[in-house]
């Protein structure tokens, strides 16, 4: 799990070197710097979005209210940057934010913690019905072919050498769609069985939120 938290922690932290411009023309002239700052906080975006909020409305003479923005910006922050928060976050395999630096938000850290823990189950069940899935793709092809052969096998003109090898290869595929059925049944009881495991999982963490 600690190797998913730093993964997604670096994440976080070289996406967050990633700018554009912010703000058009008339967004510039009719800013409500607390209100900017607000909704930047609000959605965990860094304080350092006031940089490229600075850049962007400098080309109309416009400059920021720094002051106004950070009061707004505390107060989005706050909000954003909770356990519960966290958890989501980490659970759908998406970055930890910078804003949300642990030794000032520790609950978002704990919560990124946990949904880490999820993260991990999530992909298990992932790769666990995404083998299922190969499993039965391969299988119905086999049953295809089987059909196809068996076919042949009536068609006119066989010769008794062709027709030997459709019989030895239609009992090859016939055995490897038995030892195939084992296995798909195998991977439905895992399926199963990593989604239990995920629903009491999260039931747990989420009594540690």
């Amino acid at each position: 799990m600690k190797k998913t938290f730093k993964f997604l922690l670096s994440l976080g932290l070289s996406l967050s070197l990633v700018g554009c411009a912010t703000l058009d023309r008339e967004s510039c002239l009719t800013a409500d710097w607390e209100l900017i700052g607000f909704n930047d906080g609000v959605v965990g975006r860094s304080a350092e979005r006031l940089e490229q909020h600075r850049e962007a409305c400098s080309d109309y003479g416009i400059v920021p209210q720094m002051e106004e923005y950070l009061q707004g910006y505390d107060r989005g922050i706050v909000r954003y940057c909770t356990a519960t928060n966290g958890y989501k976050r980490a659970r759908a395999g998406q970055a930890y934010p910078q804003a949300c630096s642990a030794n000032l938000f520790p609950d978002f850290e704990r919560g990124f913690e946990l949904g880490g823990e999820a993260f991990e189950q999530v992909d298990r069940l992932k790769r666990a019905n995404k083998e299922l899935q190969r499993l039965r793709k391969q299988q119905r092809a086999d049953e295809r072919e089987v059909s196809e052969k068996r076919d042949q096998l009536i068609a006119d003109g066989i010769s008794s050498d062709q027709r030997a090898g459709l019989l030895l290869d239609i009992d090859e595929l016939q055995q490897q769609i038995a030892d195939r059925s084992r296995q798909i049944k195998k991977h439905k009881n895992k399926v199963g069985m990593e989604r239990r495991y995920l629903r009491q999982l999260e039931a747990d963490l989420r009594q540690q939120l």
